[in-house]
């Protein structure tokens, strides 16, 4: 076989190895061999555009500041907390996060994300089989309810 080709299974000819098909028609299978338990990868300019208004102009210094914050913050923290972490705004720059107010807020939301249940220490409790008949209920007509009517 020559040296950066591969063949064809149908018509046998040669083609890139890179190529996804043949001229025949012939569509090569993705090879995923290479990584079957492949992760997915967290993409911290994603994480970074979540978080913070990125600038018209002047993105290149910005990305660098940002990201070295971004870096202290996941040695602090973890990249997969800082994925899923939200404030409900964005902020201008990650300092906001490091500045002594919110990293309180942050270490509290943080041991949320790592807050583990111990079921243990609780018994199970089984209820059982239903028993009775159902009871129907209808809403309370109240002001609103009525004037819509």
């Amino acid at each position: 076989m020559p040296r950066g080709k591969k063949q064809c299974p149908s018509c046998k000819e040669f083609t890139g190895v890179r190529s996804a098909s043949c001229v025949c028609g012939y569509l090569f299978a993705k090879d995923t061999s290479k990584s079957p338990n492949k992760e997915k990868k967290i993409n911290k300019r994603s994480v970074l555009y979540r978080l913070v208004e990125v600038p018209e102009k002047q993105k290149r210094f910005f990305f660098a500041r940002e990201m070295k914050m971004l870096n202290s913050l996941c040695e602090r923290y973890s990249l997969e907390f800082m994925e899923v972490i939200d404030f409900g705004k964005k902020f201008d720059s990650l300092a906001y996060l490091t500045s002594p107010k919110l990293r309180d807020k942050l270490d509290e939301k943080f041991r949320a994300f790592n807050y583990k249940f111990d079921k243990s220490k609780y018994p199970d409790y089984n209820i059982g089989e239903k028993c009775g008949e159902d009871i129907k209920t209808t809403k309370k007509k109240t002001i609103k309810n009525f004037l819509d009517e």
